[in-house]
């Protein structure tokens, strides 16, 4: 079985590199390489003519009916404010990218104490909810609905009941303060140094910032007081008072934990050796 997933593996490689000759966009040598990382998604490094290119592919399409070719555009619209790699290539079937290689120091290997990984997190969460781009808003009821489906849950109490409690708080602060959020603010995906980029901005959209802080800490599975020092040190760079910050953050926990649990859920239906 193993052999054979591997072989499958090598399969789609081939047809990406395919795909990409054919674009006549990167020349007629090109070869990739694995880069370790992500939960479900694929990295890869392309090299191409001598050159170094990011590809990334999207395993959770039928769990995420996103807009892709919106989300490049975005994108590209992000590296415009250097705030993102720029996406070079969308596949005709939507199923990856590739983007502009960057030699990069992640927040997450960064030899730095650990208070001051929070703060730089603190620091990119405000800096992402004041850039002025357009971007789609979230309707998390929906997706919530969804994965559980693809779970073949759709139909279980325990589950509907959570989404029941969570979904009142949702429609109230949804559209308050809506901002842009980038969703998986994990360190891995905070560059230190210069350039200062944002990487993996597959779910931004906008949303309530506090969900986006709340997100944050359970990405980054950050203890109670180091949740509280993120929302601490994102008042004081915002101007906001720390109390409200802290009372608008625990109104989203619930539903951050909720997104989070049936987004695993979902995901744990996609095989670990797609490519």
């Amino acid at each position: 079985m193993r052999g054979f997933l591997h072989r499958g593996g090598r399969v789609k490689q081939q047809k990406i590199i395919d795909e990409l000759i054919a674009s006549q966009q990167f020349g007629k040598h090109i070869s990739l390489q694995p880069i370790q990382g992500g939960t479900v998604n694929r990295s890869y490094q392309l090299v191409a003519q001598e050159h170094r290119y990011f590809l990334k592919t999207f395993e959770l399409n039928h769990i995420a009916p996103t807009d892709r070719q919106a989300l490049f555009l975005h994108q590209q619209q992000l590296a415009d404010f250097h705030k993102a790699a720029r996406p070079l290539y969308l596949s005709k079937g939507h199923d990856f990218q590739v983007e502009t290689w960057t030699a990069h120091t992640s927040l997450k290997t960064a030899q730095i104490e650990y208070d001051e990984k929070i703060k730089a997190l603190a620091q990119t969460l405000n800096e992402v909810h004041q850039l002025p781009t357009m971007a789609v808003s979230i309707d998390l009821p929906k997706d919530w609905l969804l994965y559980l489906d693809i779970a073949g849950l759709g139909d279980d109490k325990d589950w509907l009941d959570r989404i029941a409690r969570c979904k009142p708080d949702w429609i109230d602060t949804h559209k308050v303060d809506q901002v842009l959020c980038h969703n998986d603010l994990a360190m891995e995906h905070v560059a230190v140094g210069k350039p200062s980029l944002v990487f993996d901005w597959e779910y931004a959209a906008l949303g309530n910032r506090f969900f986006d802080i709340a997100s944050c800490a359970l990405i980054n599975k950050l203890d109670a007081h180091q949740t509280l020092y993120l929302q601490q040190q994102y008042a004081h760079i915002s101007g906001l008072e720390e109390s409200y910050v802290f009372e608008q953050c625990q109104k989203q926990f619930p539903i951050v934990t909720l997104t989070n649990d049936l987004w695993y859920l979902a995901a744990s239906t996609v095989g670990k050796d797609i490519v």
